[in-house]
């Protein structure tokens, strides 16, 4: 049976570092020509499957929302049988491309609005959930060049919206499942105890021989952090639910 794990976490969060590290320890994305493409925002790589990025945004669109406007939450939505030509997508999407390796990942920051879909096609995922400092997240979220961010009266304030809803949304739908939190400043300043802690987690520690560890390291330079701010201050419910992630209370 193959192993699925799933990166969660907000645009910014460091989901694309932490996407990196598992890819170099050989955890399959899916096709090379099926990922999305680098870009200025992300010259490292984003490795998310283009086919899942649009299942997540029909998926959003057919509740009311966007990934930049998400919808209204509305228990056991996953149900509806109006979604049944996505579920047949979705299962040719991982039994076709994905499901056929023995450790497989997905990546897509939507997920963390639409994951009670997926988690009824594969029950038996491994959630890890990257979290980054609400201020550090919303500036760096604000100077993305995306024609929907460059849209948005006011970029820093949907920054702190966004990153609320996206991480109480995956918070919330890994409760009591298996999950790993990996916060982004301990990634940059200690990237090999961060790396190990991935790979117990999943299973992968065998993985990690010493190339990898050396490759791992330069991947996740500390010059990967642009943006840094205040992590623990503000009146903005983000920066509450923050600081109990940091002292465990979550």
């Amino acid at each position: 049976m193959s192993r699925a794990i799933c990166i969660l976490g907000m645009m910014r969060t460091g989901t694309s570092a932490v996407a990196g590290v598992f890819e170099l320890m050989g955890v399959h994305f899916g096709p090379e020509e099926h990922l999305l493409e680098p870009n200025v925002a992300n010259p490292a790589g984003f490795r998310e499957h283009t086919g899942i990025i649009a299942l997540n945004d029909e998926l959003l669109a057919r509740r009311g929302g966007t990934w930049y406007a998400p919808p209204e939450d509305s228990a056991g939505w996953e149900q509806d049988p109006e979604l049944d030509d996505l579920r047949r997508q979705a299962s040719g999407i991982v039994g076709s491309e994905l499901a056929a390796q023995d450790v497989w990942a997905w990546k897509d920051p939507r997920t963390c609005l639409t994951l009670p879909f997926w988690k009824a096609l594969v029950p038996s995922l491994l959630s890890v959930v990257c979290v980054r400092g609400p201020d550090e997240t919303a500036q760096s979220f604000a100077t993305m060049g995306w024609a929907a961010v460059d849209r948005l009266e006011r970029p820093y304030g949907t920054g702190l919206d966004l990153w609320l809803r996206y991480t109480s949304d995956a918070l919330e739908q890994t409760r009591g499942g298996a999950r790993l939190l990996v916060f982004y400043d301990e990634l940059v300043d200690d990237p090999l105890g961060q790396s190990e802690r991935i790979a117990a987690f999943t299973g992968l520690s065998e993985r990690l021989t010493p190339d990898r560890r050396r490759t791992i390291e330069e991947f996740l330079r500390p010059s990967l952090r642009h943006q840094r701010g205040r992590e623990t201050v503000g009146e903005h419910p983000a920066f509450a639910l923050y600081s109990r992630l940091r002292e465990g209370r979550e």
